[in-house]
């Protein structure tokens, strides 16, 4: 019985090392390897099925790194833009209240030298009353 079970435990390894032997490895999945073309040459339809499969799974991991790293890249120009935003309205506040204060002063000014003219008019004007008086 021991015989038996050899003989057919040997057969089944025989049978195995010749079917792995005969069969096409799988390639190494990259972007080389995973062209149509590539893919076509591989004459096992199973293992070519295989490795389509992987390939495709390849692709989509890749695809998912570039959106990640697209979305990734975004973010880091959206806030760029903020805070050159951020700094050009600060910058603009900063004119503004500039020019504000400028017009303040300078309608101050002008405020200024029209109480001035109205004065020094008014002190012609006595003056001539004066004048005309004596």
């Amino acid at each position: 019985m021991n015989t038996i079970k050899s003989k057919y435990i040997i057969g089944l390894m025989a049978v195995a090392a010749f079917t792995t032997a005969c069969s096409e490895k799988i390639p190494t999945v990259n972007q080389e390897n995973c062209t149509k073309a590539n893919i076509q040459q591989i004459e096992d339809s199973k293992v070519r099925e295989d490795f389509s499969d992987q390939c495709f799974d390849f692709r989509i991991e890749q695809g998912k790194e570039k959106a990640s790293s697209l979305l990734e890249q975004g973010k880091d120009k959206t806030e760029e833009l903020y805070d050159d935003s951020a700094d050009a309205m600060e910058d603009a506040y900063d004119s503004t209240t500039d020019a504000m204060e400028d017009g303040a002063e300078a309608v101050g000014d002008a405020w200024d030298e029209s109480v001035d003219a109205v004065e020094n008019s008014a002190d012609e004007v006595a003056d001539e009353i004066d004048d005309s008086t004596k």
